[in-house]
């Protein structure tokens, strides 16, 4: 194991939080002072700290853009369609104070909304497309 990675597993035994800033490194004491032998240490391993930050940031971004891409594909794959007229979400018909409005960008799949119940709705079929991706098996 580098000196790097000694130094991160010291910050995290005492609750520190490290991050990279660029070409610097920003370091913050969780309830335990950081002792001035770990601060030492951290510039020493300076460089070697940025590049695994670095990575594991892009990691995360990374990791955040796979779960968005496959939310997106996933909702695209399993439209939910509704009757024009009819709010999908509250099931109110339209009326002259509340229009009820199409979302969707592929004929006939259309979901009929109100514009303050597309909030929710849009809210819950995130909630089903997460549960939908979660439940199936991984890939070997």
């Amino acid at each position: 194991m580098s000196l790097a990675h000694h130094v991160l597993d010291e910050l995290a035994d005492i609750g520190a939080k490290i991050e990279p800033a660029g070409t610097n490194l920003i370091l913050r004491a969780g309830t335990t002072a950081i002792p001035a032998s770990l601060v030492r240490r951290v510039r020493d391993a300076k460089s070697d700290l940025i590049a695994i930050l670095s990575l594991s940031a892009s990691r995360v971004q990374s990791d955040e853009f796979s779960l968005e891409a496959c939310l997106v594909k996933w909702l695209d794959q399993n439209p939910a369609p509704s009757p024009a007229g009819r709010c999908a979400w509250c099931g109110h018909r339209e009326s002259p104070d509340a229009v009820v409005v199409p979302f969707g960008t592929v004929p006939d799949t259309h979901t009929w909304l109100h514009a303050k119940c597309w909030a929710p709705w849009s809210k819950n079929r995130r909630a089903e497309a997460i549960a939908a991706i979660d439940s199936k098996p991984a890939r070997s």
